[in-house]
């Protein structure tokens, strides 16, 4: 039998293993890099080349903000942006979106407060024949008068639904605290029903005209860009469309409010109670954005944040709360949101109040600020794996007014965030004495308690 060969650091065999190789850091994840390019009609091309991924993403951005909107006419931006896909000469609303299916093709229209959105996600080899087609209904819309009103009253019938809709409710009562009443960001950006019944198809037009136009336009498109002739493609088809030039100038916006508000909104015999607070916050565009993102996860931005963790695991008060950082002209809104059942709404709303001061108090731990970088900057590349994620963070890159330079080492600085500029961002911004609280519930169940737990008396409507 054999005697076994020695493995000690003596022996020969040991000598001439190789060593184990030391494991090197790993680098904070970059945004993919994106090529910037102004075309000679005035729109703005942003591109971001992602090997392999055949189906390719566009967002198309035309820098209309909701305020420059008709005061009676409110929501007409958005019902001309649904209209731009019912037909254009020579082919009729059916024809135009079955083209778009032959290429394919899935679209999307939408109008926010910084602008309207036109989403085109199309394979590879048909993107020249589906923009073409998008490009003549931006250009040369039919705007048929039959699908305006049509739109109309599917606008109203969701206005109709979004007053029943708990959050929704909440939602327009923040603003509406949050923001002066001349502020077109206290309104809802769809409008509200007695403003969109009056939209008609003179109306419309009038604001295609005005609005749609390519050197206010920014197009953005993520997907596999290499050797395969898109980028000439693309320059070809957007250089069809000629338009007005010169900007859109935006008047100004009054000072936000920063006083407390409490407000109860009455819905007799609900289970349930939607609490909102919140109050206007920095925006993407300042400095300290990338520590209030920090502080913000480490708050109630994931289910393992510390709202979530005291309300749904420690008290069973929900099934979840949260804190959300909501992009608004200018400025973000700061807002905790959450449902609970009535019986412990003044419980909950106290813990949250609570919860908030203790933050003010004392900040974040360490290991909540690390969570935070590891669920934001670790988890990058895999939650913009496909372009139609890339594509999406650049166009509300272009909506917030940032420069598209600064999104590639936006991981990088959200990573050097420290435990204390990520308190002292998260308690400005949440400061709890600060905050419009509003409760939709049952206010002969809820009124007193929301009154005990907020310290103010409610306002009911």
């Amino acid at each position: 039998m054999n005697a076994p060969v020695s493995t000690s650091p003596t022996h020969p065999a040991a000598a001439a293993r190789p060593k184990r190789p030391l494991p090197v850091p790993a680098e904070p994840w970059l945004f993919p890099a994106l090529r910037e390019e102004l075309l000679a009609n005035g729109v703005t091309l942003l591109t971001c080349d992602r090997p392999g991924q055949e189906v390719l993403s566009v967002e198309i951005v035309v820098a209309a903000p909701l305020a420059l909107e008709p005061r009676d006419l409110e929501g007409v931006l958005g019902i001309t942006t649904s209209a731009l896909v019912e037909g254009v000469p020579g082919l009729s609303s059916l024809d135009f979106i079955r083209e778009l299916e032959n290429c394919g093709a899935t679209l999307g229209v939408g109008a926010e407060h910084a602008g309207l959105r036109i989403t085109l996600d199309v394979p590879v080899p048909h993107l020249a024949r589906a923009l073409s087609l998008l490009v003549r209904a931006m250009r040369e819309p039919l705007l048929p008068a039959a699908s305006v009103d049509r739109l109309v009253r599917s606008r109203v019938h969701a206005l109709v639904r979004h007053r029943t809709d708990p959050e929704r409710r909440a939602a327009l009562e923040l603003h509406g605290a949050v923001f002066d009443a001349s502020d077109r960001r206290s309104r809802p950006a769809r409008g509200t029903e007695e403003t969109v019944r009056r939209i008609d198809r003179d109306a419309v037009v009038a604001c295609h005209r005005r609005f749609l136009r390519p050197a206010v336009t920014t197009v953005v498109v993520a997907g596999d860009l290499s050797g395969n002739g898109t980028e000439a493609a693309l320059r070809r088809v957007l250089s069809t469309w000629e338009g007005e030039p010169g900007t859109l100038p935006e008047p100004p916006a009054p000072p936000v409010r920063d006083d407390p508000a409490v407000i109860v909104v009455d819905r007799p015999g609900a289970v349930q109670t939607r609490l909102v607070l919140g109050r206007a916050a920095t925006a993407r565009t300042a400095p300290g954005w990338d520590a209030l993102l920090i502080g913000n996860h480490s708050l109630g931005g994931s289910v393992n944040a510390r709202l979530d963790r005291e309300l749904r695991e420690a008290k069973g008060y929900t099934y979840g709360f949260h804190s959300r950082l909501l992009a608004v002209v200018g400025h973000s809104l700061a807002v905790v949101t959450g449902a609970v059942e009535t019986s412990v709404t003044g419980e909950a709303l106290g813990d949250i109040r609570r919860i908030l001061r203790e933050v003010a108090e004392h900040g974040i731990s360490a290991r909540e600020r690390s969570g935070a970088v590891a669920q934001i900057v670790d988890a990058a590349p895999l939650r913009y794996l496909k372009a139609s994620a890339v594509a999406d963070e650049i166009a509300m890159l272009v909506l917030d007014g940032r420069a598209p330079a600064s999104l590639p080492g936006a991981f990088r600085r959200a990573a050097s965030v420290t435990t204390e500029e990520a308190s002292a961002a998260l308690r400005e911004a949440f400061a709890p004495d600060r905050l419009v609280t509003v409760a939709v519930g049952d206010a002969s169940r809820i009124g007193e308690a929301v009154h005990e737990a907020a310290g103010s008396a409610p306002r009911t409507v």
